[in-house]
């Protein structure tokens, strides 16, 4: 009988390796409780940092309280529905108790949208792509458009896309050298090259996880080494990746979800009727390599064989190019943050590494608690349709106009552009603007509703602003600059209520 791993062996072993030093030395405890790096880090150090260290403690949360774990799909949704979330609920409600059942993309996306919330919609603008939406044959359609996130052979096309690494990835060549953090993804059958009827179309797509230690080579006098004689005669090498995935396949030793009988059961209550066996954990997953380093196989646990796949990985980095293959029709990146993605976890702090934004495209909000604080020249703008944008540096905005048609926007520096409009709905609530800094903030011109002004300082009750309107807030002012301040109306007659 197999022993069970737990997972405070299977960090010991991995600090053995000298692959996860950072979860003991990279991090000191503040007195409030909270953790922030004994070093400092650029960006792109912490954002794959950052996705290791978020994967590695919910694990461990799973093992230690018991929380409902299990693998499930989310179906295709219907047309016009609301992009969806995985079914992860890492702390309980009045109403519901916490639980995490969702699938190997799901947990991917849930994790990017935790930690990087722009690289997450990176990643599923790619999911609009004329490829992932025509019927190649009869039986082979592909709408991804319609569904929650993106699959993971869409996560493969991704990586091996020319404009991959203008996107915020890097591209790892040599899966050998993977790191902590690094995002792997794979396509089968004929995912992995839609036009060919020739090729099999499996149940599943593929598999997407996330990297949590260096890989090892494995020893080709281990017992099974060869898969049941699948293993390929062009194969160089088999490493061993450390790796957190949401599966319903035992992964090779140690994996933090089998039970005694080195199996997955399915917890008392599952949040899904279609629920399986397994879930979000820790495991290791052997991938064999060519010469080059170039994946041609993978085998996840001890009871699969060699299959033959195309993979690909890479590791995030701290700048995003606005381009056409990643905006929308209106020339967005359109970005939906999860209400379930948390922005502090086990003392960590998630979703505010800086990401510099550049290129001709624009950033859309249309849910959740977005930071913008990077070094940021995009001339496409910024919309605020619902949620709650956060701008922490004084470039956040980029050089393009603003609008806030719903949701609320918060400044923590001026930082709207010189030459900027700024538009607001008529029907927002007060205090929806947030001018959360002293003193002033230039803009070219400022509508309300349907009313367009060009000069004067405008600011909330708090502020010494000419025109006081209520749906800003805090001490800021702003500056309109369209026309000279001497035409505009004195202050005893400018005070604007709504």
């Amino acid at each position: 009988m197999r022993r069970k791993f737990a997972l405070t062996e299977y960090l010991v072993l991995l600090l053995l390796f000298g692959s996860f030093g950072f979860v003991t030395h990279r991090y000191l405890a503040a007195d409030d409780g909270t953790v922030e790096p004994a070093e400092p880090m650029e960006p792109s150090e912490l954002l794959p940092e950052a996705m290791a260290r978020f994967s590695l403690e919910v694990t461990q949360a799973l093992k230690e309280s018991g929380t409902s774990n299990s693998y499930s799909h989310q179906r295709l949704t219907r047309a016009g529905k609301q992009l969806g979330e995985p079914h992860v609920q890492l702390g309980a409600t009045d109403t519901q108790a916490a639980f995490v059942s969702t699938d190997c993309s799901g947990w991917l996306s849930f994790v990017l949208n935790t930690v990087s919330p722009l690289h997450e919609a990176v990643l599923q603008s790619q999911r609009h792509l004329p490829e992932h939406n025509q019927a190649y044959s009869e039986d082979f359609v592909l709408r991804e458009s319609r569904r929650p996130w993106a699959r993971a052979f869409v996560v493969t096309r991704f990586l091996r896309a020319g404009h991959v690494q203008t996107a915020g990835f890097e591209p790892v060549e040599d899966l050998a050298t993977l790191q902590p953090g690094d995002v792997v993804a794979y396509a089968m059958g004929r995912y992995t090259k839609p036009t060919d009827e020739n090729r099999p179309k499996p149940k599943d797509t593929g598999h997407a996880f996330l990297v949590l230690g260096s890989p090892t080579v494995i020893d080709p006098d281990t017992e099974g080494y060869d898969g049941q004689e699948t293993l390929s005669e062009k194969v160089a090498k088999v490493i061993a990746v450390p790796s957190v995935d949401s599966s319903a396949t035992v992964h090779f030793v140690p994996d933090s979800r089998v039970n005694e009988k080195g199996r997955y059961a399915l917890p008392e209550v599952v949040p899904d009727p279609r629920a399986k066996a397994g879930g979000v954990g820790t495991g290791t997953i052997w991938l064999a390599l060519s010469e080059q380093g170039r994946v041609l196989q993978r085998r996840l646990g001890p009871h699969q064989k060699y299959r033959a796949v195309l993979a690909r990985a890479a590791r995030l980095r701290a700048r995003i190019s606005l381009d056409e293959a990643i905006v929308d029709k209106q020339g967005d990146l359109l970005v939906h943050v999860f209400d379930s993605a948390p922005s502090k976890y086990a003392g960590i702090s998630y979703g505010d590494t800086p990401v510099d934004l550049t290129g001709d495209g624009g950033i859309r909000l249309e849910s959740g608690r977005l930071v913008l604080n990077g070094n940021n020249d995009f001339a496409g703008g910024v919309t605020v349709n619902t949620g709650a944008l956060i701008v922490e540096s004084p470039t956040g905005l980029g050089a393009g106009d603003v609008a806030i048609h719903g949701g609320s926007m918060t400044l923590k520096e001026p930082a709207i552009a010189d030459s900027a409009s700024l538009t607001l709905s008529a029907d927002l609530p007060d205090g929806a603007l947030g001018l959360h800094f002293e003193g002033r903030d230039v803009a070219h011109s400022l509508r309300i509703g349907e009313t367009k002004h060009r000069c004067g300082t405008w600011g909330g009750p708090e502020s010494k602003a000419q025109f006081v309107v209520p749906v800003f807030s805090g001490p800021g002012v702003i500056v309109l600059s369209a026309e000279p301040p001497e035409i505009c109306a004195t202050p005893s007659l400018a005070r604007i209520s709504r």
